[in-house]
């Protein structure tokens, strides 16, 4: 018996998001995902194939550790997370085991550090090529890390006419860095930082889509700054308590797009305190109807708020276990 153990490197060549083609398979794979999803919640003979149980958590001297197992189809999967109770400078540290499906024996074990973000984006990339405007030119970015480079990678797959991007973070460092990296992976883009709020203001109001992938419980973007035909993905607060966005950001939403009802109903602290529940529509009855948005509705401010549901992990570690055994990349061990 072996296992076949992807690293950091072997996982960002395997995820290859600067190329559109593989980037796009991935949004592909995060539609078919919130569908099944949708349809397991409503059909019992479904289930099986989207499991999504609660996470566990174990609290460490200095991390909490969650665990969080998932299905979907012949996929089955654990992603342990460990968040820091401290300084998060380091990132969040986290591995994904795959089962093989015929044995139950461990098959795979990645690197999750990207993955989550990627996911994540994917899942934003499918409500955006829904919604956004067809001819959007101006990405606005909030936050520096993994997920603020996926989700501006991810962007530029559904939305090839972006031309321009803005990064806000408050730290100079890292916002430095990441307008770095995008110029230098898609030179053909205007790419710029902003750091204060009169920069994000000016930035917001031109802005065509607009992803915030902070971890804040203020408010930092306003409802007022923005077109009446924005576009927006909010993933970053994942609690009640904490608020990406003003009240008036969700108030003047058109239409309001969730991961999950269930879910953003525990833990998305702008929708829960602004907005109900009967206003929001699950992503995946959207794609079960089978109708896309009219430019009229593209053309009204649209939000798509994600939590994060489990199930994207079992779909993106299966993909992954997929493409490194077709490339034969990783490592394989005895075990």
């Amino acid at each position: 018996m072996s296992i076949r153990v992807l690293s950091h490197g072997d996982i960002s060549k395997l995820l290859a998001l600067e190329n559109r083609h593989a980037a796009l398979e991935l949004v592909s794979l995060m539609e078919h995902t919130f569908k099944t999803y949708t349809v397991a919640q409503e059909d019992d003979s479904q289930k099986r194939y989207a499991q999504a149980p609660l996470r566990l958590a174990v609290d460490t001297d200095s991390h909490r550790v969650l665990f969080m197992p998932s299905r979907l189809q012949d996929t089955t999967s654990v992603k342990v997370v460990s968040v820091p109770t401290g300084d998060s400078k380091g990132g969040l540290p986290g591995s994904i085991l795959v089962l093989d499906q015929e044995t139950g024996a461990t098959d795979a074990i990645m690197n999750a550090g990207v993955l989550t973000a990627v996911r994540t984006a994917a899942g934003s990339a499918v409500a955006t090529y829904l919604y956004a405007v067809s001819e959007a030119s101006h990405l606005l970015v909030l936050g520096a890390g993994a997920q603020a480079r996926a989700h501006i990678d991810m962007m530029l797959a559904v939305r090839p006419t972006i031309n321009h991007v803005t990064i806000w973070n408050r730290g100079s460092e890292r916002r430095q860095q990441l307008v770095h990296a995008i110029q230098t992976a898609y030179p053909h883009l205007t790419v710029q930082g902003a750091a204060s709020d009169a920069e994000l203001e000016a930035a917001a109001r031109q802005a065509d889509i607009v992803c915030t992938c902070t971890n804040s419980s203020q408010p930092i973007l306003r409802g007022a700054w923005l077109k009446p035909t924005v576009h927006l993905n909010c993933v970053g607060s994942y609690r009640l308590d904490m608020h990406e966005v003003d009240a008036d950001t969700i108030k003047l939403t058109q239409r309001i797009i969730v991961d999950s009802v269930e879910a953003c109903g525990h833990e998305a602290g702008e929708l829960v305190a602004s907005s109900k529940p009967e206003d929001w529509i699950e992503i995946g009855r959207i794609l079960l109807h089978g109708t896309t948005p009219s430019e009229e509705e593209r053309s009204c401010r649209t939000l798509f708020k994600s939590v994060g549901i489990s199930v994207q992990d079992s779909a993106i570690a299966g993909l992954m276990v997929r493409r490194a055994k077709d490339s034969n990349t990783g490592s394989v061990v005895p075990f």
